[in-house]
């Protein structure tokens, strides 16, 4: 998945901030988790520079909190900030449809047909980082042809609290079946060039935000902010030092 650079590419920091967010955004590091320069550093051998500005970029996109002369914990899940987060990626993909629908070919199709199947078969397989991953090079299509990349940047690089939240209800029943079966009303729509359809479909599969916080909350208590402290611990978009290119 392409991001938007913060680094030299392939430079000690680029290969450090990189590991740790896919880590972080595959759950491998737990919402909450301590983690520390001195571990990360001796983890990849590594100076504690590239750590210590991995951990500056990774608090910018609300990944961690960093708590300065104590510790840096990975950031629990806030659904305010997944709603913001929603909000952007909203408003920029609803708006990359009519591009898309004038350049779309059948070669298009068929790529997107095949990501679709492929995440069927990545949940088939219980491979839900793979089935996440599908999902977002599907949507990813949509800017590409649109020829909005940046925009697509931009929404990848700001989407880690609500990534982890569509990872952790792939397993829940029914979650899976629903998010294809709506990618497949979705290109359909867009194959007929209905883009008013296309819009209400897209609309429709990005709001299941209501039903599954209860479920997550109930399946995942420590990994989300508590609804008792979100008005002392509010996480806004940051777009500060966004975009920065090598």
């Amino acid at each position: 998945m392409k991001k938007i650079a913060r680094f030299q590419s392939g430079s000690v920091q680029d290969i450090v901030y990189t590991a740790l967010r896919k880590s972080i955004l595959n759950l491998n590091l737990a919402p909450g988790t301590a983690i520390s320069e001195k571990e990360i550093s001796c983890r990849y051998e590594v100076s504690r520079t590239p750590v210590r500005e991995a951990f500056i970029y990774l608090s910018k996109e609300g990944l961690v909190k960093v708590i300065p002369q104590k510790e840096t914990l990975v950031s629990l899940i806030d659904f305010r900030r997944v709603e913001q987060e929603l909000f952007l990626r909203e408003h920029l993909e609803m708006a990359v449809l009519e591009p898309f629908i004038r350049n779309c070919s059948p070669q298009c199709v068929a790529d997107l047909e095949a990501l679709i199947e492929m995440q069927a078969v990545s949940f088939d397989r219980n491979e839900y980082s793979n089935f996440v991953n599908f999902d977002n090079s599907f949507h990813q299509t949509f800017f590409e042809l649109a020829e909005q990349q940046l925009s697509w940047d931009v929404v990848e690089s700001m989407s880690g609290h609500y990534h982890r939240v569509r990872l952790l209800t792939i397993g829940f029943q029914g979650i899976a079946q629903d998010i294809i079966s709506q990618h497949k009303q979705l290109l359909m729509a867009l194959q007929i060039k209905d883009l008013d359809g296309a819009k209400t479909v897209l609309k429709a599969h990005l709001h299941k935000l209501d039903t599954e916080e209860r479920m997550l909350r109930e399946e995942f208590p420590d990994y989300f902010v508590s609804l008792a402290n979100t008005a002392k611990d509010i996480f806004t978009v940051d777009f500060g030092g966004l975009p920065f290119f090598s």
